[in-house]
């Protein structure tokens, strides 16, 4: 009977840990500002219910040590009242923990704090039926105290129930009284109508954050990258690993142990070499720098590599997957921050598998030692102290949260503000604006060291918290052990066992602390990644998307219509046909949407209404890297890779000859410019193309993409930074080159496109005009009004002013 007692007894806290930390996978966060505003004084009388019911658990611990001292010294019952002492020591800890402030919010009671009080009930209402059937000096007070217990856990769970009971009357009650379609309060006259604004006034107030379980879920987009699938030998070493883990756990158990025999064997007239062998060789094996903890690192390398690498290059790849328009606002030095963060992830999936979950073994198992090999005692300090020491440190960390990931954003923000002033280096130059950016700079710097100050105050905090713990769990074992030695109930051999073990237990403790941070900061600068992993591509293969196998060069635009922004169309209905062969020059003034034609054809973006159709295949319906293989682009602004020019010239075309990349040099009236250099297609170009000239750069594009034997050319301003002499050469060499090629040219310098077979004329996002140059110029619209003013302009300059090429440095 007693047996079955105590396992019922020790089975109650267990119960209460087990059940809150479960809870969270059944029932998920919700938050109702409104409900929580209005339940604030449920909440409020819950919280001293917990204080009441904290200080009956107290009052039972205190009732629970005479008893258990009294069964000591007369050797019966000892059983049954250490499961009483430890079960409401460990109770009444887990109600005066939920008596600390919430570092995150208000004190508000969840479904998890619900369930955790129904089962507390439950237990108090079967020990209470031991009571009555045990009426004894021990069980009197008991009785009585477990009354108030099962009242109080009473009156805390009718307060919850009726506080959730209100909220739900009020949410439909709402929801019957709510007009069908809902009204902004715009319209007095309108009735059941949605107006245009339907966004509140006001901003609400930020959610809270999710649980832990929540947050960890988020990550779970990383898990295919962790796990290594497709290589046996890795999760050979993983199985490897954990065996040496295991046996470190077994190792630290017998240090404490054999230094107890030892000391037990000294003093007896001879020299106990058997243990001291036996002790020296568990502590050359003890420890992460001992003989196993190196050997499970060395063959964690591989598969520490490997994910990294997975991470990382998964991460590269799918930042190049996402759209334009993510990359267009997004800040290039926040995204390089985050993308250097996968050692984080890395760093923290070593130390949760081999670091945190064999602390928690070790921990367990000192549990367990204390209480089956010395005292039942010494296992309540145990607890108590692991217990305080790990919820201390996850309480104040949920406190330096929101400081550290302050700090990462301020440290993102510097970078970027590194990265933006590096790449525009020439700019800040131009405009003698170096102080300026020093002292823009400065001001990051100053916001990055004003929150790290208050991560590293919060730091000591912690650290001087945790010390606290461990130096009162060191002086109760000392105590207690010292005055069982002076009793002569303990032997000094066990006193030397005790306080090694004890001080052996300090490390994984202390580990958990330096551990709980850097998980902090590791899971604070993975958030980012995770961020940019949960970033969709806005434009993506449909699933039944066709390669296109075939393409003659039929492009043509039909009803198009196309918006950056909801508010201000760019396209408005256009409609063209490009026939294959064909050359068609689209003009306009700035902001017309001439480019944006280039983009949608494309595909960067997908159109509002209407289709673009090659060969009469909608572009949608196509897969992405079929169609864009047969078309090559001429941007407005090149950008190269700090790299050779071959390079940058193979780029398009890996497989061509070097042959072939001299006659599209040569095409492109640069190949004997190149020549001239003194490393000529070697010669490294800079970042961004730096070194070279604009007028370079755009030759070298031009040459880069007659490389890839498209079928389209797409040019945008392709001469524009030109001057009037090579120009011309381009213009006679492209014609050669495009012939039999369709041809897009985007371009303010009319004189570059009268022989285009087609001529587009764009105003406010409308084809206003089209045809030849001659057709346009007889019309005596919008195109002979530009026709004439740059005619008139260049008579006066003489010529446009030549672009100076300036030699590669």
């Amino acid at each position: 009977m007693k047996l079955e007692t105590s396992i019922l007894v020790y089975a109650y806290p267990l119960s209460l840990y087990v059940v809150r930390l479960l809870c969270p996978l059944a029932f998920r966060r919700q938050t109702d500002h409104v409900a929580k505003e209005k339940a604030r004084r449920f909440n409020t009388i819950i919280w001293y219910l917990q204080c009441v019911l904290s200080l009956l658990m107290l009052m039972t611990v205190g009732f629970a040590v005479p008893a258990y001292i009294s069964a000591i010294r007369h050797d019966k019952g000892i059983l049954l009242n250490e499961a009483f002492l430890i079960s409401y020591a460990s109770v009444a800890l887990y109600y005066l923990a939920g008596l600390l402030p919430d570092p995150v919010d208000d004190f508000a009671p969840g479904a998890s704090n619900f369930c955790v009080w129904i089962v507390g009930l439950s237990f108090e209402g079967l020990l209470w039926t031991f009571y009555v059937r045990t009426l004894n000096s021990f069980a009197t007070p008991h009785l009585v105290l477990g009354i108030f217990r099962m009242a109080i856990l009473l009156m805390m769970i009718s307060a919850y129930a009726t506080a959730r009971w209100n909220h739900v009357v009020r949410k439909v009650h709402s929801q019957e009284t709510d007009r069908l379609l809902g009204s902004n309060g715009n319209d007095p006259n309108g009735y059941g109508s949605i107006g245009g604004n339907t966004m509140p006034a006001t901003k609400t107030a930020p959610e809270r954050k999710a649980g832990w379980l929540d947050y960890f879920i988020g990550f779970r987009i990383l898990f295919p990258y962790i796990w290594p699938s497709n290589s046996h030998k890795q999760q050979l070493i993983f199985l490897a690993s954990l065996i040496l883990v295991i046996a470190q756990r077994l190792i630290n158990i017998l240090v404490p142990w054999q230094l107890e025999i030892l000391v037990a064997s000294l003093g007896q007239g001879k020299m106990p070499y058997k243990n001291i062998a036996l002790y020296v060789t568990c502590r050359a094996l003890q420890g992460q720098q001992g003989i196993l903890g190196s050997a499970r690192a060395i063959l964690w390398i591989p598969v520490s590599q490997s994910l990294f690498r997975r991470l990382t290059c998964a991460a590269f790849e799918h930042i190049l997957g996402l759209s334009l328009e993510m990359h267009l606002s997004k800040r290039i030095g926040e995204v390089m921050s985050a993308l250097n963060k996968g050692s984080a992830l890395n760093t923290f999936l070593d130390g949760f598998a081999f670091q945190l979950f064999p602390m928690v073994f070790d921990l367990g198992i000192a549990a367990i030692y204390f209480l089956v090999r010395v005292d039942a005692v010494y296992a309540l300090i145990i607890i108590g102290v692991m217990w305080s020491y790990i919820y201390m440190t996850i309480y104040m960390a949920q406190w330096r949260a929101e400081a550290r990931r302050e700090m990462a954003k301020r440290d993102r923000e510097m970078d970027a503000a590194k990265m933006d002033t590096m790449m525009s280096y020439e700019t800040v130059h131009h405009n003698v604006a170096v102080p300026l950016e020093v002292e823009r700079f400065d001001t990051h710097v100053s916001a990055y060291q004003k929150s790290e100050f208050l991560v590293l105050f919060s730091l000591n905090a912690l650290n001087i918290t945790q010390n606290m713990v461990l130096t009162v769990g060191i002086l109760l074992v000392v105590l207690i052990s010292s005055f069982q030695i002076s009793l002569g109930v303990q032997s000094v051999a066990m006193f030397v066992g005790i306080l090694g073990y004890m001080t052996q237990l300090q490390a994984p403790l202390q580990f958990f602390g330096s551990f709980y941070n850097q998980v902090q900061t590791n899971l604070v600068e993975a958030e980012r990644m995770l961020d940019l992993f949960k970033q969709k591509p806005t434009i993506v293969d449909s699933k039944d998307a066709a390669d296109l196998l075939h393409y003659s060069g039929h492009i043509s635009f039909r009803n198009v219509s196309f918006a950056y922004d909801a508010r201000q169309p760019i396209l408005r209905n256009i409609s063209f046909t490009v026939k294959p062969g064909t050359s068609t020059a689209i003009v306009g003034e700035s902001g017309s949407g001439k480019s944006t034609c280039l983009k949608l054809l494309y595909r960067f973006y997908d159109t509002k209404d209407g289709s673009i159709l090659l060969d009469g295949k909608d572009l949608r319906t196509l897969k992405i890297q079929s169609f864009r293989k047969y078309i090559a682009i001429v941007p407005q602004d090149t950008i190269l890779f700090n790299s050779s020019i071959l390079y940058n010239l193979l780029y398009a075309n890996p497989n061509a000859t070097l042959e072939e990349v001299h006659e599209a040099c040569r095409a492109a009236s640069i190949h004997d410019k190149i020549l001239t250099f003194p490393d000529g297609y070697e010669t490294k170009v800079g970042e961004r193309g730096l070194r070279l000239s604009g007028g370079e750069k755009q030759r070298i594009a031009i040459a880069r993409a007659i490389l890839k034997n498209p079928q389209v050319i797409l040019m945008d301003e392709a001469t524009a930074s030109l001057d009037s002499s090579t120009e011309q050469q381009i213009q006679g060499a492209l014609e050669t080159v495009t012939k039999g090629l369709t041809t897009i040219t985007i371009a303010h310098r009319l004189s570059t496109i009268t022989e285009s077979d087609q001529i587009l004329v764009m105003h406010q996002g409308e084809i206003d005009e089209r045809g030849t140059h001659e057709e346009l110029l007889s019309l005596g619209g919008r195109y002979k009004t530009m026709w004439e003013k740059q005619m008139s302009y260049d008579a006066t300059q003489g010529s446009s002013s030549d672009n100076s090429d300036s030699s590669v440095d």
